[in-house]
């Protein structure tokens, strides 16, 4: 039984490249502007000192970035770092393991995969893949 229903191939995972480049971007370019106005996305909350002049409880910026994060997800593909543009898409590999293929907004091209809990630091090169 695998912890994930939506798996990619490499090469699936990889069609995606182009989208996230774009997404990942959007994403960052709404998580500096988040900061600038003083509204914390990892407590979903305004830091003290910063009092918005609105009575909705999420800045509209935030609501984009949970909209983009959202339909990546539909997709299975989960954002695991904001700041890095650290992506994670689930893979089976040919002896039946579950595990992550994984990319970085820096990075050309998927080039590594790495066990579900193994983490960014336990990452092998996708010829072993």
């Amino acid at each position: 039984m695998y912890q994930f229903t939506k798996h990619f191939t490499i090469e699936e995972a990889r069609s995606f490249l182009p989208r996230l480049r774009y997404e990942i971007n959007e994403i960052i370019e709404l998580k500096h502007r988040l900061d600038s106005i003083g509204f914390d996305v990892h407590t979903r909350k305004y830091r003290p000192g910063f009092n918005p002049d609105t009575l909705t409880e999420f800045p509209d910026e935030f609501l984009q970035m949970m909209d983009i994060l959202r339909a990546l997800e539909m997709d299975g593909i989960i954002v695991k770092g904001i700041e890095e543009g650290l992506v994670d898409f689930p893979a089976v590999r040919d002896n039946g393991e579950e595990v992550f293929l994984c990319w970085k907004l820096d990075e050309e091209n998927i080039k590594y995969w790495h066990g579900l809990y193994a983490g960014y630091r336990g990452r092998q090169p996708v010829e072993n893949f």
